[in-house]
């Protein structure tokens, strides 16, 4: 990692390994292990990233932690995490929406337990720039890229200048996903060479131009996904049986 502040982490290019993204995880560690032993992860030299929403409504949400303390893993913060630090430090109506939205795990932990977690999860970053061997860069958002551009959006990140609407959308909007599912055009980011999104739960992994969507339901009994991190890279989409596994983009119409 060549630099880091609370709303963006930039990561210098993979030369030794390989780099792969995950979908949104909500407590269904039992399926990435799964994944990471299909294609033969490598923990000295490989790297995961994450789109965000590593808890809540899975059978193993307190493993977040696990996973965030292993140097090779990186995350940014999806809206379950939002939830989760707006719980702790409101309690009340906060603490009362999050557990209705999956939450109730966390008052299972021991106090150093939810402590330590709360700190790791307050560190994530709105956004990660990772750069691609190949050139350009790899960029993930959990929920929407305000504007579709970013470098602008890259520069307020840096300089802590960033719009407060455009930084909740970041994390909570669904508004190019909805395009995508209602059928009204693709979906395109100017300055990346890819862009990969979670947040709305998708049929199948949806290429749509230099997009990628990568939240398939994994909690809902459904699939987690895992790519490559690369424009072109491949795709695994794995069963909540374990056994099922599926490698194909399901591409999505052009820009509109």
């Amino acid at each position: 990692m060549t630099a880091a502040d609370p709303d963006l982490q930039i990561h210098a290019a993979n030369e030794r390994g390989r780099d792969y993204v995950v979908g949104d995880i909500h407590g269904c560690f039992y399926m990435l292990d799964a994944l990471l032993a299909r294609i033969g992860f490598d923990a000295t030299r490989d790297r995961l990233f994450s789109v965000g929403d590593l808890v809540d409504r899975g059978p193993d949400s307190e493993r977040a932690g696990e996973y965030l303390d292993r140097p090779w893993f990186h995350a940014i913060r999806g809206n379950h995490e939002d939830m989760l630090l707006d719980a702790v430090a409101e309690g009340g109506e906060a603490a009362s929406l999050w557990r209705m939205n999956g939450g109730g795990w966390f008052d299972a932990l021991d106090a150093a337990s939810r402590a330590a977690l709360t700190r790791r999860v307050a560190a994530l970053p709105h956004a990660i720039e990772v750069a691609l061997p190949s050139g350009g860069c790899a960029v993930l958002v959990h929920g929407d890229l305000p504007g579709r551009d970013w470098p602008a959006l890259r520069a307020g990140l840096a300089a802590g200048t960033l719009r407060e609407d455009d930084r909740v959308a970041m994390v909570w909007d669904r508004e190019s996903a909805r395009r995508i599912e209602t059928g009204r055009g693709g979906v395109e980011v100017t300055g990346a060479a890819v862009v990969f999104l979670g947040h709305t739960p998708m049929p199948a992994p949806i290429a749509s131009a230099n997009t990628r969507w990568i939240d398939t339901g994994a909690f809902m009994g459904r699939r987690l996904t895992l790519a490559e991190l690369a424009a072109d890279g491949r795709v695994w989409s794995l069963a909540a049986d374990l056994e099922d596994c599926e490698h194909d983009w399901r591409h999505v119409g052009t820009p509109g």
